[in-house]
């Protein structure tokens, strides 16, 4: 054993979670809590078809189905994960180390939208076209 630890320690690259994103936004985000970068590391060193059910996750984790719903929901929240829902009920994810990438606003109806018009656009000060 003394011999191993006497020896030149080599960095090896494949050991690294991102090879060039560490300077990435999730990395220094003090909102994320380290279980969500934990399953985000996870989740961004699996192959793009991968199935990222919680319970498939749990199995391979110590954590409980409840924790990384809970650490999805998180990155879903941040920006730096979207699911969305399949015809067939799947759920498709989407992980991002820039946050909002990819994720469509919300769009949201306007608070006037319904409401009476006071004004009719002849009395308007402005020329209407013809």
């Amino acid at each position: 054993m003394r011999d191993i630890l006497k020896g030149k320690w080599l960095y090896n690259p494949a050991w690294s979670i991102d090879d060039d994103n560490t300077e990435e936004p999730i990395w220094n985000d003090p909102y994320v809590s380290l279980k969500a970068k934990g399953l985000f590391g996870y989740m961004k060193t699996k192959p793009a078809n991968w199935d990222f059910s919680c319970k498939r996750i749990s199995l391979d984790m110590r954590d409980s189905v409840d924790a990384v719903q809970s650490a999805m929901r998180e990155l879903e929240g941040r920006g730096y994960l979207n699911r969305q829902k399949l015809g067939n009920g799947r759920l498709t994810h989407t992980v991002s180390f820039s946050p909002y990438i990819g994720i469509g606003p919300r769009m949201e109806r306007s608070p006037l939208e319904g409401a009476e018009i006071l004004m009719n656009p002849e009395d308007s000060l402005y020329p209407q076209p013809k």
